[in-house]
């Protein structure tokens, strides 16, 4: 892989952007006994398929481990910058649906939340029933219940006295939602260097994964200097599992076992573009666990803690997932597992709940495709059913 990207960029320079790969064999009988190859596309201006320059970089790779998906796919990580209103401060109508949902949740109890938000507001009773459809719409898609009716309610506002169009509704309903989210743009090295970033959560929602895909993007698409640092040495097989991620792509990987270690490694590497730390997971009820997570990365100045969760997460799970990893404290949100289902509306109820920006959304277990920068617009399509 690294000779085929290394081929991509005499022949198209820094700027090209990689757009498929695939692992294959050439020769051999039936397939079998061929030699392996890696096939990369890529091209230089991929805001225009028409102008697209393809050309595939070709190179042996025998030692590839068999079973392991070395594949490069990522637009998206090599954007410069967020849409425009993604940069902007909030809204005045984003405000007021952040502030109605507020006011429902110190009006409800837990055990009359969904009656509550569905009955309490004063508009409710008088919407029209294509208003009244979108509401069911968020709800159904896993939108908490409260957020879903405040989200409606201040679109409603708006309109209520106008001709009430479905499409035009909808649209004004995507747009407050992503009106109503925050993301992060792509890591920036001219600024701050190294960026030590750990990344924290419950186990199981696939945390190593996620560090090797972004490991494998900034390094061989973007050309930054990577290392990995892992924590996680409860899991023998975490370890070896992020150490094949490290030999494939060509980084550096160190298993630090003390905050000391984690600081030397750091401090070691003060050169690098980028520095990122896998952690252990942590169980519902892991509470020492988790506090020697929180430990390990306390020494560390200037580290960004990236919270990852499942989008399959069930409300009072997740809250308490958010809840107990404020406690060693995060920055940003990365979700996975979009692959596993069709409702989205998780992704809007997790950011009511941190009130974090999102980072990155994955969506499958293929290294490194199978992730991409979080956008709010995107995300709003996803909730509404439109992605």
């Amino acid at each position: 892989m690294q000779e085929a990207v290394a081929q991509i960029r005499d022949e198209f320079g820094r700027d090209a952007v990689i757009l498929d790969t695939r692992l294959a064999k050439r020769g051999g009988i039936w397939g079998l006994f061929g030699k392996k190859y890696v096939e990369v596309t890529a091209a230089l201006d991929t805001s225009s398929r028409d102008k697209m320059r393809q050309e595939s970089g070709k190179a042996a790779d025998e030692s590839t481990p068999t079973g392991m998906a070395v594949t490069l796919q990522s637009e998206s990580m090599t954007k410069p910058a967020r849409a425009a209103h993604e940069q902007e401060p909030m809204t005045v109508p984003a405000q007021l649906a952040w502030q109605l949902y507020q006011e429902t949740l110190q009006n409800e109890t837990a055990a009359s939340r969904v009656e509550t938000a569905n009955t309490g507001a004063d508009d409710v009773e008088h919407w029209p029933p294509v208003v009244a459809a979108i509401q069911g719409r968020l709800i159904d898609s896993e939108v908490d219940a409260g957020l879903a009716t405040a989200i409606v309610q201040s679109v409603w506002q708006e309109i209520k006295d106008q001709p009430v169009e479905p499409e035009a509704v909808e649209v004004r309903v995507k747009d407050r939602i992503a009106a109503m989210l925050r993301c992060v743009s792509p890591w920036d090295f001219s600024e701050v260097k190294p960026r030590v970033v750990a990344l924290v959560g419950p186990t199981g929602v696939g945390k190593t994964t996620t560090l090797a895909k972004i490991a494998a993007n900034y390094s061989l698409i973007a050309g930054a200097e990577v290392a990995l640092v892992t924590l996680d040495t409860y899991r023998i097989a975490a370890v070896e599992q992020l150490r094949t991620y490290a030999e494939i792509i060509g980084i550096p990987l160190k298993v630090a076992e003390t905050p000391d270690e984690v600081r030397q490694c750091v401090e070691s590497w003060s050169y690098k573009d980028l520095i990122l730390i896998d952690t252990a997971g942590t169980s519902q009820r892991g509470t020492e666990r988790l506090q020697e997570v929180g430990i390990a990365l306390q020494p560390i100045t200037g580290i960004e803690c990236h919270l990852v969760f499942s989008v399959t997460t069930r409300y009072r799970d997740l809250a308490d997932i958010i809840r107990r990893f404020d406690k060693i404290g995060f920055d940003h949100l990365i979700a996975t597992k979009l692959d596993e289902t069709n409702c989205y509306g998780t992704l809007l109820t997790a950011y009511a709940l941190a009130r974090r920006p999102f980072s990155f959304l994955t969506d499958g277990q293929d290294v490194p495709e199978c992730i991409q920068v979080a956008e709010a617009t995107h995300i709003s399509e996803l909730i509404m059913g439109d992605a």
